[in-house]
């Protein structure tokens, strides 16, 4: 009975090593760029670490709500500038390595102990040639990546700078929770009393 148990042990917990080193093998390239249209500029980013590509085109993303071409997008609406990797001193520490059209992105992970949900933006330049900007949906939790640029018209590609945006987190205060506590404390209270007479 015994070997049963422990083959059944080691046969679990090969199953479980081989969806979790599965799970990370099958992550995939997200591409971005306005229509996938292959002749424009398109960046991509591993699935792993962002959902989707929300938006891309040409313009600036400059964090402020009355130009940011993102924010005023369709895409862009619930979403608020939290900051860009070129401000003086960027939010939650946002930074970008490159090199040759590829490299890193990362913020703090106290982000996601403020914000719901997020977005990393990334402006390019290459001459307003289509692409220049996207912006992509932050996996939760998620908060470093690598990105990979693929410059179609070989003009400017260097990568200016990244955003962040953010949805506001919704929280339940402390007299919510504390009222809810005692509703099903009461309720409890009710069903072992009628539970008690019968």
């Amino acid at each position: 009975m015994r070997t049963t148990n422990k083959v059944i042990t080691s046969t679990l917990a090969g199953l479980l090593a081989g969806i979790i080193y599965t799970g990370s093998a099958f992550a995939a390239p997200l591409l971005c760029n306005d229509e996938g249209d292959a002749t424009r500029n398109r960046m991509s980013i591993d699935d792993s670490q962002v959902s989707a590509c929300l938006a891309s085109g040409t313009g600036n993303l400059t964090g402020n709500p009355m130009n940011d071409l993102f924010l005023n997008s369709a895409a862009g609406s619930g979403y608020t500038a939290v900051g860009k990797s070129d401000d003086a001193t960027p939010a939650y520490n946002l930074s970008f390595t490159q090199t040759n059209g590829s490299g890193t992105w990362s913020f703090d992970s106290s982000f996601w102990d403020d914000f719901d949900a997020g977005a990393i933006a990334f402006k390019f330049g290459t001459g307003n040639n289509p692409d220049e900007w996207f912006v992509y949906e932050l996996q939760d939790g998620v908060s470093s990546g690598d990105w990979s640029f693929l410059n179609v018209f070989s003009r400017g590609g260097g990568l200016s700078h990244i955003g962040l945006y953010a949805t506001t987190r919704v929280t339940v205060g402390e007299p919510g929770t504390l009222a809810l506590l005692g509703l099903g404390l009461l309720g409890f209270g009710l069903t072992r009393r009628r539970a008690q007479r019968a």
